[in-house]
């Protein structure tokens, strides 16, 4: 068995007092693949459910923290380790429950609030954790070294230089810092670069009502949570030549970000087969839909531009109209931009021309020659900054693609 699959096998620290109360941190989560024949659909079913048992959770989010807490068994199989950033507008929303369910699951978990830059990376480099932090909004807030660390360990071979001193040299050493992190926290948006949101999957939380019913993690069986880690551990076993394989075929509505962040996940929903792989789709469409930043105001104003000028013919369009048919459409804010005020043309100006869009004089018909925008100006920009334009964000119909679906007995 492999170093990356066991846990056994991963290489002893020193013996000293400090690393072995983490070496038997680490341990709580020690298990043997299951010795059966692992029930793929039985697996991914009873993961949810145990996520569900103690937090108020959409099924769809539900089923990405299944499959995230999977793949901390099997990260070394991809280029990219997404983040699980669980995220909560209030208090007593369970983020804090949520991420005492994902340490019951994951691999090798390690919480690490309130610790150290220089311990962080050294801890993730000496023991490869699943490292868990909570409370995320006010630990990090303003760390930008220690955000830099969370965004290096994000891609496979990312890592942290320092200078150390031996003897009396000065010695360039790097510190590895690839792996699986989960945070918690109160709007980590206001709190977290936009870089390192931008990595991670989120799950939004909601307060449960008095129709909502959860258990009391305190109460719950250890025994049903090891069994769901031996059975983890064997189904990545079973199915890891798949898995390092990665995936490559993506829902065109996903981002570039968003398809590297879901990479691993749909790898490994491929491999509990064809239903679950569709229901994965549909999660991460669902999830990016209701996760995405807000646009900034030059790219809503690109897009809706874009809106407007859908069944316009003329090769060109004066400044005038253009700022007209944006100021009188209801669905849009340009008519009130300016404290109230319609959006001016010098505005209109200085936001196109970050994406090199200018204006110019431009001929209309009667020798009409006002300043304007050339419509085929706008399709680079159009191509380059906004999505594919789609009506609805759920697949109506998923399939794995052809050849892709590992030849596994527990088909």
């Amino acid at each position: 068995m492999s170093k990356f699959f066991s846990l056994r096998e991963m290489k002893s620290k020193p013996k000293n007092s400090s690393s072995s109360i983490i070496l038997d941190n680490l341990s709580l989560n020690d298990v043997e693949p299951y010795s059966k024949e692992v029930d793929c659909d039985l697996l991914i079913e009873d993961l949810i459910a145990a996520v569900r048992r103690y937090v108020v959770l959409l099924e769809h989010d539900a089923l990405a923290v299944a499959l995230w807490v999977i793949n901390t068994w099997c990260y070394l199989s991809f280029q990219r380790c997404p983040l699980l950033l669980i995220n909560a507008p209030e208090r007593e929303c369970g983020k804090t429950q949520l991420l005492k369910v994902v340490e019951k699951l994951v691999y090798r978990p390690m919480e690490t609030t309130n610790v150290t830059l220089a311990a962080l990376f050294r801890v993730i480099t000496n023991y490869a954790p699943t490292l868990l932090v909570d409370e995320a909004d006010t630990f990090m807030d303003g760390k930008s070294e220690m955000a830099g660390v969370v965004n290096k360990g994000y891609e496979k071979g990312g890592f942290v230089l320092r200078v150390e001193t031996v003897g009396k040299e000065l010695v360039e050493r790097a510190f590895p810092v690839y792996g699986p992190k989960a945070m918690a926290g109160i709007m980590l948006e206001r709190h977290l670069p936009g870089a390192t949101m931008s990595r991670g999957i989120q799950i939004p939380l909601k307060r449960k009502t008095k129709d909502d019913t959860v258990q009391r993690l305190r109460s719950a069986d250890p025994k049903v949570f090891a069994s769901l880690r031996s059975r983890m551990l064997k189904f990545v076993l079973d199915n890891k030549d798949a898995l390092s394989q990665g995936w490559e075929d993506f829902p065109e509505e996903l981002s570039d970000r968003q398809q590297d962040n879901w990479e691993s996940l749909l790898a490994i929903a491929n491999c509990f087969g064809e239903v679950w792989y569709v229901k994965a789709v549909e999660a991460a469409l669902l999830n990016c839909a209701e996760t995405s930043p807000p646009k900034s105001s030059s790219n809503q104003l690109l897009e809706d531009i874009r809106e407007v000028l859908a069944n316009y013919e003329d090769k060109y369009i004066p400044s005038a109209d253009l700022l007209t048919k944006l100021h009188e459409d209801p669905d849009m804010d340009w008519g009130t931009y300016n404290h109230g005020k319609p959006l001016s043309p010098r505005q209109l100006a200085r936001f196109l021309g970050a994406y090199g869009v200018k204006p110019k004089t431009v001929r209309m018909t009667s020798n009409y020659t006002p300043k304007g925008y050339e419509v085929r100006d706008f399709e680079d920009a159009f191509a380059r900054y906004l999505p594919e334009r789609v009506v609805d964000p759920v697949l109506e119909k998923v399939t794995p693609p052809p050849g892709r679906t590992p030849s596994s007995p527990n088909f």
